[in-house]
């Protein structure tokens, strides 16, 4: 053999390649898929061998088994692998077990034993080789499954499966082939011939080829299937097509051998099946067409001239027959056919044989052919289900009486001879003599039509309305067919005259012919007719003779009514009474069968029956049921009745007549008791161990209660109610069916079914009222009282919910149930115990149902009752096991889906009720874990509900919970159902702790973590299939095609579940990572189903939206996840599918930085390539983006029902009744309840009384069916909303992930900007559509907020420089270069690129808020926020690097920056252009929600305001705002916001408060900036309204410590930093005004000064802090309110300023006088002294390690204190007086301090000390000019030294990388110097802050030392030196200003000591100095201010001031000093 002959198919030649042609074959025929036509043609050319030789195994070889033997060691060649595989020992000799088992070949075998190997997880529990032993049969089967889907797919005479032209014709001529060439029907009967089941199971139990009962059946089930699906392909053949004739001659022989007979004497279904398709070979209804000569070519006995000749003498020979009743029903059928064709043209010699029809029908009569077809074909189980069995024999039954009625004739002479003889003598005939076919073929009738579960309605045939039917007279247009005619004068004339012998028979076949409504009202006028004689009797087979009968029997019979005693001696049949014979008996039995039968198909008839006056139905059947009568006389009774109740209003009356009766005792009295129904039962039935009588009157029970139970039944006499007939069903009948015999063993659990059916039916329909659980008394006509009955609902609710007798029955039934189950066979009433199983279930799920409400009733009204929840009665202990397993057996039933759909679905919805229950959780996982094996096939049991191949039906119109039950019997609904509450049981599961039921189904470890879990595919490392493979497999069938995954078309619901299953799973924090893992690496499950989205709806004919909304929020987990995880390769893959727009050559994505993933995609890295960095037009599209398309599918429109017109209802209380049913689904959809409508409303109806509605009622209904109607729109409509709402969320969340959350560098900066522009643009085309929803479109602005937020960090990302912008990239992972561009583009064009956009994106948010006028506020909120950060867009960035421009680098900053007056001040005006094109609309609703409205959106509307402000430069909206009052209502709001302010400093504060005073003050201070502005403020009394504030009184107290460490992040701030901020914000807001206005407006001045003298004790206590202090917050405090004094004190305190006697004038020139003092005391303090700069160097060294620059920010702001109080002071001097003769001195003469080493130290505190009590000396003057000199040169030279890193950051060596990044930690390079460029840059601007204010403090330090010195060596006149008159002068100045500080003694907090203090330095330096202080100073001037110090001075000027932009003096002032200096010292 070739060595390719013996390679091994790892798909297994037997069983693999068998399926996929079955697949093949049914995706083509019954799917019509397209593509699968072309497969299907090669698929059969590749498997004609197999149809050719069908089920014919390749044979043993030799050297195949010597190749096998062998391959343990050389191994087996496996196709498709390079290398040999080997395999062990014991898998060697199983496979030649195989072998030999199956006369096979070895590499076959072999095969065979490795697909089951591989396919044992989906068998738990079997070996390999009992897995093959399935895998071989199962391939056998799919093989001739795909021959029969063929045959079936022919042309022919009785169906089409409408297929293709070509497809057609492939299949028939490929067919032809194998039926003309290749024998395939001689193979077929071969096949059938060589098979036998008991043969075949013998030989695989000897060989060990069977394994438990389930295997066993498994196999036969697939052994007997194969059998069937053979002989069907005969039946398909012969059906469409006759058969040739040899072809029939050969199955003719082979029925003449078969005698496949069951038990009970009917035909096996392949006999069957074989009869059947002979049957239609012999069918010549052709002939009957018109168009003939097709007709006759089709048919071969027209064609062939031998076939009716051949055919006639096979049949007619001597040859025995296996089965002589099979021939017989050969030769009716071949009679027939014959008698057929006398009518047509012949070939030659066949008319002769067409003559001896008679002949053949005598001999097939003689065979007693009808009662052959009764009892062998007809009771074939399942006939009835097979429409063209039944169409075969229900044609060959009417062509014989149509055909033949001189035979029918004959019969029924005969049968009438035969009855004459038997009434004559004794009979001598055998059981089924010839004589009796009238009779048999009466019976065949009735038992052929007695079910039609097809509803065909054959019986019609042989019913032909009369002319005559009075009250039901039809009319016809057209005369009945002859055929009809024949048929129905075939039954009318049958049951003339009829002898007693036939007339039971007759009865049957009306009872037969009565199986439809339609039969049943012709069935009731015939015998109605029939009772109508013309004056004669009437015919005994007629209502009127029935039921004059029966009331004679009833007449007769009350006279005797037998004593008890008699009635226990009684046998099973009960009394023989007088006039009933046993013929008697049975005709009655039968004719009330008859009437039951009519009165439940038609229910005019029932109530014909019921109204009949003459007839008295219901009273002589009562009547009869009381009397001593049979039992089964009883018991039709009783079903006769049932049948009468399915009428409401007859129900009702028979309630009472029952009741009346007393047949079921309800009064106790002492004889009543003896008698009655429970007697029987008790007495007489169980001792017969039959129970015919009970079980009809539980039928009869069932049927009254399918109405409500008349309320005031058994009044009067007891306490009204069905609590007796309850107790009869529960007590006596269920409770104790266990204990009672049977003879017939189904009966037993037909007893139990009908108690059950009551029960069920009874708990369903309850409804818990509190009125049950109260007690209750009535009083009875017998004197007395009684307790009132309960509702039968709560009395079963009471039992079911306690340890009760009556729910240990219901357990131990599904105990029973499930044991027989688990052993796989079948027993007598097999179908009686599934069906009590289930009734069983349903009970339980009922009482789940409702326990809740109803514990809850029983706990409200503190009821007596002892109940428990039934979840916890379900885990108590089972007596039989002695384990709590009862819930497992209820699961057990989930193993049995497939036979059992509806027990599962039960079993699955108890198992969802009860596991929200954390202990049912822990029981569960348990119980199942507890054996391995049962753990397994439980698994198995779920794995096999959810890969149940059923689509799913119309969506339903109502909105439907999943607690909701589904009423639909049918199987594939129930399949659907059950696995729809199975993912409903993991999704609820998987809310309880870990480990539950969910985590035990989907395959995770619930040893160990669940997180730690590794999942497998199934058979991985023995890792079992669980649901999460089966929904994995659910979902994934179908994609990669051009139809995408199938799910979502055929099971659109459970495909929603399944999604949201796997997107919990991922966003669950246990069980997240191990599901991405699976899906990712080993399904790659996320990018295969992103290839199909979006799921267009109109692809698909129901709601697919949900299940892309799950699909989408399942893509945002892992777009988020694999960026955190650094997997790039599956992020930038995921992008790519969501981002690309398939443009010409390029891609929007940037490669990977690294190689961090495992994968490469498809050369995907190829076709990357980087962004040019030259600007270029917008490229080509050739494909939308997918993430547009994913918006597209969102529909922001949405249709509206009418509103109701209602004619008899209120509008408002319909509306009323509507919301009291309304409820949420889990989704949060609130949804009517339809169902509760419905009942609301038709108790509503019927409680109405009046004649009137009697003639409304119609109307009225009408109008409930339109309101139910509305209803069901508003619920789909809610739906539809809620489902687009859903959409639009999971799109936001991929959205804001992609944006947001994504590595940057993946994503080029000019194609996000490009995407971002697209889907602003979208979205607000979208919004602004004049249907657009505000509930779709209210969502939408947050999502316009973030998309803002992303394109304002595109054009602006150099402003992120900050700690958290450098943490916010660093989290993303973003690692560009340094380099990159990051806005506008790569050229000198963008703004031209992207101007059109930009103005796009502006008009659409302004059109956004204003259609937003009217609705939410959170939705402006977020609109004010968009618009917000739009335009920032346009502001000017600072730069971060004034002295070196280029450093800002090669982006937006970079060019703007560039030419200040291009492209953002263009980009200003045309933002401004544009908001002012809007009007006064736009502009008043901003400023309305800046005043009022919500207050985050107030904040963001003034944050607008605050902008749009800052870019109008023409000012338009400020004097919009100022003429409409806006900005007067602003600044009186700052009043009324002082009480809320005043709170702000409490424990628990209102931080919105302070946010929106923040807002307030913001704004103006914008509006400050402005002269004009400032003008208006002033006018509104802005600073009255500050300086009348309360809250700035109440600064809190001041704890050093806690605000040293205090930090600014927290997100609730301390009391001091919230009080800051309202500081900072006034005092900037008078810093604006001041810089407006300038020094020369003297109003502004004051009126900032009387705001700070208002709150004097605050500023005070600011100024008073002495020691110097290096804490952030407290030196920016200190550095604001000086710099505020410094300008507004800019001009002085001038005397003519304050009227020397307003006693106010004095108080405030003392304040300010204070403040000065205050002011000059700062000044030595905050020089840069050796100690300050010793602190700042300690902090710098310790924050070089944290990466944070706080010395730097500390430095500058100290510096900037100094520079204030610097400023403060030369303003003093500089307004006192125009030269240093007549200027105010502030500083004493005295250097001492200049020469100082250090002024701050210990060793001159004394400096300090003298400086609180006297003036300070100029030596700190020039203390502080030396220092800032020295100090300027040393932070020059580190400015330039860290300049020079930041140019050359990359060339910075690793540690100072690190040194400046601050990171430790492991990083890429990119990172870390992206870190340092944002640290230099800061430090860098620090720097320059220093230098700057150096700069300062030197020039106004060197003037005041020039003025000073100018003052003390020429003008000053020393105190020795001055006249008498000069000192008499001073002193009285003094004496006045003296004075003047007196007069305010009112505000004693304004004159304290420390003004005392001040105005004693005041007199010192007024009344001069003296000469030794003079010539102290001379002395030491020249070696204080040496030479040395000016030059540097110079220098410092030279070099660094001369660059600045204003004007210095610095070198005309140190000439004036040095000639000073040189002139006055003698230097």
């Amino acid at each position: 053999m070739a060595a390719g002959g013996m390679a091994v198919n790892s798909e297994a030649r037997l069983w693999g390649p068998y399926k996929e042609l079955e697949q093949t074959v049914q995706a083509a025929v019954f799917r019509k898929l397209p593509d699968a036509i072309h497969d299907l043609e090669i698929a059969l050319k590749k498997h004609k061998p197999d149809f050719i030789a069908l089920l014919k195994n390749p044979p043993k070889n030799a050297t195949y088994r010597t190749a096998v033997r062998g391959a343990t060691k050389n191994g087996l060649p496996v196709m498709g692998d390079q290398s040999k595989q080997t395999f062990s020992q014991q898998f060697i000799e199983e496979a030649l077990i195989l072998s030999d088992l199956f006369d096979m070949s070895e590499i076959a075998a072999v095969e065979l034993l490795m697909a089951g190997e591989r396919q044992q997880a989906e068998f738990p529990g079997l070996t390999r080789g009992l897995v093959a032993v399935l895998l071989y049969y199962d391939g056998q089967k799919s093989l001739i499954n795909s021959l029969r889907t063929l045959l079936q797919s022919r042309e022919g005479r009785m169906w089409t499966m409408e297929l293709t032209p070509d497809l057609s014709s492939m299949v028939n001529q490929y067919t032809d082939q194998l039926i003309q060439r290749d024998r395939l029907i001689n193979t077929i009967l071969d096949q059938l011939n060589q098979m036998n089941l008991t043969r075949e199971m013998d030989r695989l139990q000897k060989d060990r080829a069977l394994g438990p009962p389930k295997h066993k059946k498994q196999v036969s089930d697939l052994y007997k299937e194969i059998q069937i699906i053979l002989a069907d392909c005969l039946f398909c053949l012969a059906t469409q097509q006759p058969l040739e004739k040899a072809d029939t001659l050969r199955l003719i022989q082979h029925l003449r051998a078969d005698n496949s007979v069951s038990a009970d004497g009917s035909l096996e279904p392949v006999a069957l099946c074989l009869l059947m398709a002979l049957l239609f070979c012999f069918d010549v209804t052709l002939l009957e067409q018109e168009d003939g000569r097709e007709v006759i070519q089709r048919l071969p006995m027209m064609t062939d001239p031998r076939y009716i000749p051949d055919i006639h003498q096979e049949l007619m020979s001597a040859q025995a027959w296996a089965n002589p009743g099979m021939r017989s029903v050969v030769l009716l059928a071949w009679g027939v056919t014959l008698r057929q064709l006398n009518q047509y043209q012949t070939p030659a010699g066949v008319n002769g044989i067409c003559e001896e029809d008679e002949i053949v029908i005598n001999e097939a009569l003689a065979g007693n052919v009808f009662h052959f077809l009764r009892v062998a074909v007809v009771a074939v189980p399942d006939f009835h289900k097979e429409e063209y069995y039944l169409k075969k024999i229900h044609g060959i039954v009417t062509d014989f009486i149509f055909h033949m009625p001189l035979k029918v004739k004959e019969l029924r002479t005969r049968g009438d001879e035969a009855a004459r003889l038997a009434a004559s003598q004794t009979p001598q005939e055998a059981p089924t003599s010839p004589s009796h076919g009238f009779q048999y073929l009466l019976r065949l009738i009735g038992d052929l039509y007695k079910t039609d579960p097809l509803g065909l309605q054959l019986s019609v045939e042989y019913w032909c309305p009369q002319e005559n039917y009075g009250p039901h007279e039809t009319t016809y247009n057209v005369r009945p067919p002859q055929r009809q005619v024949s048929l129905y004068k075939f039954v009318r004339l049958a049951g003339d005259l009829l002898p007693v012998s036939l007339y039971v028979p007759y009865i049957d076949m009306l009872i037969g012919l009565s199986s439809n409504p339609q039969s049943a009202h012709f069935c009731f006028d015939l015998l109605k007719v029939n009772g109508m004689g013309s004056g004669g009797p009437a015919s005994a087979v007629s209502w009127y003779h029935i039921f004059l009968s029966l009331n004679q029997y009833y007449t007769s019979l009350r006279r005797e009514v037998p004593s008890s005693s008699d009635l226990s001696h009684m046998g099973p049949r009960g009394p023989h009474p007088r006039g009933i014979t046993p013929q008697e008996l049975d005709g009655l039995v039968t004719v009330l069968k008859l009437c039951r039968t009519v009165s439940e198909y038609n229910e005019n008839c029932r109530v014909a029956f019921c109204e009949n006056q003459q007839w008295q139905v219901a009273v002589v059947l009562f009547g009869l049921v009381t009397c001593s009568i049979p039992l089964n006389l009883k018991a039709e009774i009783f079903r006769v009745l049932a049948a009468f109740a399915k009428t409401p209003d007859v129900a009702a009356s028979l309630w009472h007549t029952l009741e009346a009766s007393q047949i079921l005792t309800t009064v106790g009295s002492s004889t009543s008791a003896q008698s009655g129904i429970l007697v029987e039962l008790e007495e007489v039935e169980t001792r017969g161990e039959e129970f015919h009588m009970t079980r009809a009157f539980l039928s009869l029970l069932d049927s009254l209660t399918d109405i409500p139970v008349p309320l005031g039944l058994g009044a009067g006499l007891r306490a009204p109610g069905l609590q007796p007939y309850l107790e009869f069903v529960k007590d006596h009948v269920f409770e104790k069916f266990y204990a009672r015999s049977y003879k017939n063993p189904s009966e037993k659990w037909q007893v139990a079914g009908d108690c059950l059916r009551i029960l069920c039916k009874l708990l369903r329909e309850y409804e818990v009222v509190g009125e049950d659980f109260v007690e209750e008394y009535v009083e009875v006509q017998m004197g007395g009282v009684v307790p009132t009955n309960k509702s039968p609902g709560y009395i079963i609710m009471l039992h079911l919910l306690k340890d009760s007798n009556f729910l240990s029955t219901v357990l131990k039934i599904l105990d029973d149930s499930i044991r027989q189950l688990e052993m796989h066979k079948t027993i007598p009433g097999q179908e009686s115990l599934e069906l009590v199983s289930l009734l069983c279930l349903q009970l339980i799920e009922t009482s789940l149902e409702k326990s809740g409400t109803f514990l809850d009733a029983c706990r409200e009204t503190g009821a007596s009752a002892l109940v428990s929840a039934m979840d916890r009665l379900l885990l108590s202990i089972n007596p039989r096991s002695g384990k709590a397993d009862h819930l497992v057996n209820v699961t057990k039933f989930i193993k049995f889906s497939i036979p059992l759909p509806e027990h599962a679905q039960s079993a699955m919805k108890i198992l969802y009720r009860v596991c929200h229950s954390t202990p049912v959780q822990v029981a569960l996982v348990n119980l199942f874990t507890s054996n391995q094996m049962s753990h397994l096939e439980l698994l198995h049991g779920f794995v096999e509900c959810l890969e149940v191949e059923e689509p799913e039906q119309a969506v339903e119109k109502t909105i439907q919970l999943p607690e909701e039950e589904d009423d639909s019997k049918e199987t594939g609904r129930i399949r659907n159902s059950t696995r729809q509450y199975l993912l409903q049981v993991l999704l609820r599961s998987l809310d309880q702790p870990a480990p539950n039921l969910a985590h035990l189904l989907l395959g995770f470890d619930i040893r160990k973590s669940v997180s730690k879990t590794l999942l497998q595919d199934p058979g991985i490392l023995g890792a079992p299939k669980t649901c999460l493979h089966a929904v994995l497999s659910l979902l994934e069938k179908g994609v990669g095609t051009h139809s995408g995954p199938t799910c979502l078309r055929d099971t659109p619901r459970l495909s929603e579940l399944a999604y949201k299953l796997i997107y919990l799973l991922a966003a669950n924090r246990e069980t997240s990572t191990p599901t991405l893992r699976y899906l990712r690496t080993t399904r790659d499950f996320l990018y295969r189903q992103l290839q199909h989205l979006p799921f267009t709806q109109q692809f698909y004919k129901r709601p697919v939206m949900i299940s892309q909304s799950w699909l989408m929020k399942l893509i945002a987990i892992e777009l988020r996840l694999t960026s955190l995880n650094r997997q790039r390769s599956h992020t930038q893959r995921l992008m790519r599918a969501l981002l690309d727009d398939g443009s010409e050559g390029q891609t929007v994505f940037q490669p990977a930085g690294g190689d961090d993933g495992d994968f490469t995609y498809d050369g995907f890295t190829d076709q990357v390539s980087y962004m040019s960095q030259t600007s270029r037009p917008f490229r080509s599209r050739q494909v939308r983006r997918k993430l547009l398309g994913l918006l597209d599918e969102v529909d922001f429109s949405q249709r509206y029902p009418p509103t109701m017109h209602l004619e008899f209802f209120e509008l408002t209380l319909i509306e009323q009744a509507i919301k009291s049913v309304e409820t949420q689904t889990e989704q949060e959809v609130l949804y009517c309840d339809v169902k509760r409508l419905h009942y609301v409303l038709m108790n509503e109806l019927n409680n109405f009384q009046g004649n009137i509605m009697v003639t409304q009622r119609p109307g009225v209904l009408e109008e409930v069916e339109n309101i139910l109607q509305h209803v069901v729109r508003r619920n789909r409509i809610r739906q539809e909303l809620n489902t687009k709402q859903q959409a639009l969320e999971a799109w936001r969340q991929v959205t804001e992930v992609l944006l947001t959350g994504c590595p940057e560098d993946l994503l080029t900066a000019e194609d996000r900007q490009t995407v971002l522009f697209e889907l602003l643009q979208e979205l607000q085309r979208k919004v602004t559509e004049d249907d657009a929803l505000t509930e779709l479109t209210a969502p939408v602005a947050g999502i316009i907020l973030t998309l803002m937020t992303n394109l304002r960090q595109c054009f602006c990302q150099d402003g992120i420089t900050d700690d958290e912008g450098s943490r916010f990239l660093t989290m993303l992972d973003s690692t560009a270069g340094l380099g990159q561009t990051r806005s506008w583009g790569q050229g000198s064009g963008s703004r031209t690129q992207f101007a059109s956009s930009l103005q796009l994106v502006l008009k659409g948010v302004i059109d956004h808020i204003l259609l937003s006028s009217g609705g939410q506020q959170r939705v402006r909120a977020n609109l004010y926020g968009s618009l917000l950060y739009y335009l920032q867009i346009a502001q000017k960035p600072k730069s971060l690097t004034s002295t070196e421009p280029e450093l800002t680098g090669d982006g937006v900053g970079k060019r703007i920056l560039a030419d200040s007056h291009s492209e953002y001040e263009q980009l200003r005006r045309e933002n401004v252009a544009t908001i002012l094109s809007y009007g006064d609309n736009f502009m008043d609703m901003l400023c309305r929600d800046a005043c009022d409205g919500h207050d985050v959106g107030r904040m963001l509307a003034l944050s607008v305001l605050d902008t749009i402000l800052s870019m109008d430069k023409f000012q338009q909206w400020m004097t919009f705002m100022s003429s409409k009052g806006y900005l007067q209502h602003l600044v009186d709001s700052l009043l009324h916001d002082d009480q809320q302010l005043q709170t702000l400093l409490s424990a628990t504060p209102q931080l919105r408060v302070l946010y929106i005073y923040l807002s307030k003050l913001s704004l103006l201070t914008r509006v400050a900036e402005s002269a004009v502005g400032a003008h208006t403020l002033l006018q509104c009394g802005v600073m009255q309204r500050l300086a009348g504030s309360v809250f700035f009184d109440l600064r809190p107290d001041f704890d050093r410590e806690a605000d040293d460490g205090a930090v600014e992040e927290d997100f609730l701030p301390s009391p001091m930093a919230r009080y800051r901020q309202l500081l900072f914000s006034a005092l900037k807001f008078c810093l604006a005004m001041l810089t407006s206005l300038g020094i020369e407006n003297q109003d502004c001045g004051n009126q900032v000064m009387q705001f700070i003298l208002s709150h004097g004790d605050v500023f005070h206590g600011i100024l008073r802090d002495r020691q110097p202090n290096l804490s952030l917050a407290t030196l920016r405090e200190l550095a604001l309110t000086t710099a505020v004094l410094a300008r507004a004190n800019a001009r002085g305190i001038p005397d003519a300023e304050f009227d020397d006697l307003d006693p106010a004038g004095i108080e405030l020139k003392g304040q300010k006088v204070r403040i000065e003092r205050q002011m000059l005391a700062l000044m030595p303090k905050y020089c840069m002294c050796e100690r300050v700069n010793k602190q700042l160097k300690l902090l710098e060294s310790d924050e070089s390690t944290r990466g944070k620059d706080l010395s730097s920010e500390l430095a500058v702001v100290f510096l900037e204190v100094s520079a204030n109080v610097t400023s403060y002071c030369r303003a003093v001097i500089s307004t006192s007086g125009p030269t240093s003769q007549f200027c105010r001195v502030l500083f004493r003469p005295n250097l001492e301090e200049a020469l100082a080493r250090d002024l701050g130290s210990t060793d001159d505190t004394s400096f300090l000390s003298k400086s609180a009590i006297q003036a300070p000396s100029l030596g700190v003057v020039v203390y502080q000019l030396r220092q800032c000199a020295n100090n300027f040169m040393l932070v020059y030279e580190t400015h330039k030294q860290h300049l020079r890193k930041l140019q050359s950051l990359a060339d910075l060596s690793t540690d100072d990388l690190k040194q400046f990044s601050g990171v430790e930690e492991k990083m890429s390079s990119h990172q870390r110097q992206k870190l340092a460029k944002s640290r230099l840059t800061k430090i860098v601007h620090c720097k320059e802050e220093q230098l700057r204010y150096f700069a300062y403090i030197l020039e106004n330090c060197l003037f005041m030392l020039w003025r000073h010195l100018e003052y003390y060596l020429v003008h000053c006149v020393p105190v020795t030196q001055q006249s008498a008159m000069y000192q008499s002068q001073t002193r009285r100045q003094t004496q006045l200003r003296r004075l003047q500080d007196l007069t305010g003694t009112a505000r004693s907090s304004m004159v304290d000591s420390e003004a005392d203090s001040f105005a004693n330095v005041d007199r010192q330096l007024m009344m001069g100095v003296t000469s030794e202080e003079i010539e102290t100073l001379k002395e030491t001037a020249n070696s204080a201010i040496h030479d040395s110090l000016l030059k540097k001075i110079h220098e410092i000027d030279q070099v660094y001031c001369k660059s600045r932009t204003h004007y210095s003096f610095v070198e005309a002032l140190i000439r004036r000093v040095r000639r000073l200096l040189r002139l006055h010292t003698g230097s």
